[in-house]
């Protein structure tokens, strides 16, 4: 099972990542993984980026996996101390 500290510490240590990607990482369904992001997301830690900024600069459409892509907004580690 996912926690949040774990997803943090992902976050803060590669900025962006995609849903499937953070759900593969863990061994977690995404609908896991993002209960925990939307959690985070309401506590300002994490965004979700728009299709737009979404980096694999495909022109996604509504279908594509890296739709859902996240990024860390929140404190880093080393700055919180």
């Amino acid at each position: 099972m996912i926690t949040l500290s774990e997803l943090s510490r992902y976050l803060q240590n590669r900025r962006q990542a995609t849903l499937s990607e953070m759900s593969i990482y863990f061994g977690s369904s995404q609908d896991a993984v993002r209960g925990a992001l939307d959690l985070m997301v309401s506590k300002g830690r994490v965004r979700k980026l728009p299709v737009a900024e979404a980096p694999c600069g495909r022109g996604c459409s509504a279908s594509c996996e890296c739709v859902e892509v996240f990024e860390w907004v929140g404190p880093t580690s080393s700055s919180s101390h």
